[in-house]
């Protein structure tokens, strides 16, 4: 832009200074003055003519046309800069060519950091510029905090081993970045460790306020004594509340611990509040959590199909006593071979447990 300003100017400049002829008519004689006056100028000078009229010679000075000011304003170039101004310029060359990526950014920001600290050197040692010194100085102070910021941003980005196989297995494939993976678990409330026979959510009096995630071990979910399903390790506990249910209403279900689990749980409001902003995030919760959902229907059909299962009340009372044991009399295949084929979907030993339990069980409790 300063380039056209300037040729635009150039232009303008040399329309104006145009060479001009004026005409003078009727010119026989140029007879000079008296002599040069008393202030040392030269008068001018007077034309006789036939018809005796006065006339003032006016002399045009030629002046450069517009492109003789722009081919020929260097008849003789000098010599070459210093290395310096040469190495500030290559730097500042690799500065420009950098790609537009984060990484890319770094590379800029360096190499602004050390073409201008080779053009300081120059104006400082070389050419004495004052003004070049305290300018370039300026100018690496900036792109030194703009390198700081981006490096930190760069940094490594690293998770405790369980959320690490949470992040690898559910959002990586999704192509959620760290970054945005860090800002979730920025809403996270705590790591819950439940011990064997544990309510997590009892029914109808524990409020839907969190989404939790099953970091390690097996929980079953209830309703009204009626085991429904279990949820492995990778998946939510509470996904079919998060869409359409409010923190005021309460679990329809019970959930209860099978064994030592851990649960990761998030603050509902906080994170539908905090990737509200981000619609890629929405998109990738509400199909992780909508697959969950469908997995957990599949699961209650089934169960719901083939039998009648009921939890005895004695896990309600947390006798610890082994979980899926338990066949009624007149249920059918009963609840403890569904749960335990579900089972089998994670713990390829569960058949001997599901053969064991039904040979020790054939005599109806």
């Amino acid at each position: 832009m300063l380039f056209l300003g300037a040729l635009a100017i150039g232009m303008v400049t040399g329309l104006q200074n145009v060479t001009t002829e004026l005409a003078v008519s009727d010119v026989t004689e140029v007879v000079p003055t008296e002599g040069v006056s008393e202030m040392g100028l030269l008068e001018t000078t007077r034309l006789s003519g036939t018809q005796g009229g006065d006339f003032v010679n006016v002399t045009v000075q030629e002046r450069p046309s517009m492109w003789d000011m722009y081919l020929n304003h260097c008849p003789k170039w000098r010599p070459i800069n210093h290395v310096f101004f040469q190495v500030a310029n290559i730097f500042f060359l690799l500065a420009f060519l950098a790609p537009h990526s984060p990484s890319g950014l770094i590379w800029m920001r360096v190499g602004l950091v050390l073409g201008c600290a080779f053009l300081g050197v120059w104006g400082w040692s070389i050419e004495c510029y004052l003004d070049a010194v305290l300018w370039n100085s300026a100018f690496i102070v900036i792109n030194f905090v703009y390198f700081s910021v981006q490096f930190y941003l760069l940094r490594p980005i690293k998770f405790h081993k369980d959320i690490e196989e949470v992040y690898v297995a559910l959002f990586k494939p999704l192509r959620v970045s760290r970054r945005q993976f860090r800002r979730v678990l920025m809403c996270m409330r705590n790591v819950r460790h439940l011990k064997c026979h544990e309510l997590y959510a009892h029914e109808k009096v524990t409020k839907v306020d969190s989404l939790s995630l099953v970091l390690s071990g097996k929980l079953v979910v209830s309703q009204n004594q009626r085991a429904l399903h279990i949820v492995f390790p990778h998946h939510f506990l509470d996904s079919p509340e998060w869409f359409g249910v409010s923190t005021d209403e309460y679990f329809q279900v019970s959930i209860m611990a099978m064994e030592e689990s851990r649960v990761l749980v998030w603050h509902r409001d906080k994170l539908k509040l905090s990737i509200m902003s981000d619609a890629f995030l929405q998109a990738v919760f509400d199909h992780i959590l909508g697959r969950d959902v469908v997995h957990k229907l599949m699961q209650v059909s089934e169960t719901m199909s083939v039998s009648n299962g009921h939890l005895p009340n004695s896990y309600e009372e947390g006798e610890d006593k082994p979980m899926l044991v338990v066949k009624k009399a007149g249920d059918g295949p009963g609840i403890t071979a569904l749960l335990n084929r579900q089972l089998q979907a994670t713990d390829p030993n569960a058949w001997r447990l599901g053969r064991i339990e039904e040979a020790d069980h054939e005599t109806p409790v």
